[in-house]
């Protein structure tokens, strides 16, 4: 949780210093223009609402982030960490090679366990083939994850790239719901290919 809220607070700083810098701003151009204050009079005021403001800014977007993020962790069962921030969240999945599958079975595999399971809301699968699944999740009300799944086959390994970045993508700051639906697809995806390597075993 404390990694979380300080790496919020990092991906704040610089909207809560532009916000100081305006609020620094306007009280100088109030004490100047307005009272006929010198500068030099005004300054230590303005530089004092400035920093009020950017603490004030910061401190109550980070605290209704990090309320939100861990209403998101708690409902998909998760504890929060600071790579929930990053936007798109991505995860990886490698196990050894499956043999007998290919790209477009393993494909299909993880696709029938993602719109099969019961936390997962798939509203809309939009591009399905030989290693590409992408799907719209639906979040909590009505928000909206984007899902991209890229399967790789090799002769030693079989890799899985989970890639989740919010429906909307002027969002910044997704209270971790990109994050925890990628940590939720990306333990579907690892059932679904153990599921395979055990028929591809038989």
């Amino acid at each position: 949780m404390l990694g979380y809220c300080l790496a919020v607070v990092r991906r704040l700083a610089p909207a809560a210093l532009a916000v100081g810098v305006v609020c620094a701003a306007a009280v100088t151009a109030a004490l100047v223009l307005g009272d006929g204050a010198p500068w030099s009079g005004a300054a230590p005021e303005a530089l004092a609402v400035g920093a009020v403001g950017a603490l004030a800014f910061a401190a109550v977007l980070t605290v209704a982030t990090v309320l939100g993020a861990a209403r998101t962790a708690h409902r998909y069962g998760l504890t929060l960490s600071a790579d929930a921030v990053a936007l798109p969240a991505v995860r990886d999945v490698r196990v050894p090679a499956v043999a007998g599958r290919t790209a477009y079975q393993l494909t299909d595999s993880v696709r029938y366990e993602v719109e099969n399971d019961p936390v997962l809301r798939v509203r809309e699968v939009t591009a399905f083939g030989h290693g590409v699944l992408d799907l719209t999740l639906g979040g909590p009300s009505d928000t909206t994850v984007r899902v991209r799944v890229r399967v790789t086959t090799g002769p030693e390994e079989t890799a899985v790239v989970v890639e989740a970045r919010p429906g909307d993508t002027s969002k910044r700051l997704d209270g971790a719901l990109c994050w925890a639906l990628a940590r939720v697809v990306e333990e579907r995806v690892a059932r679904a290919l153990r599921a395979e390597a055990g028929d591809g075993a038989r």
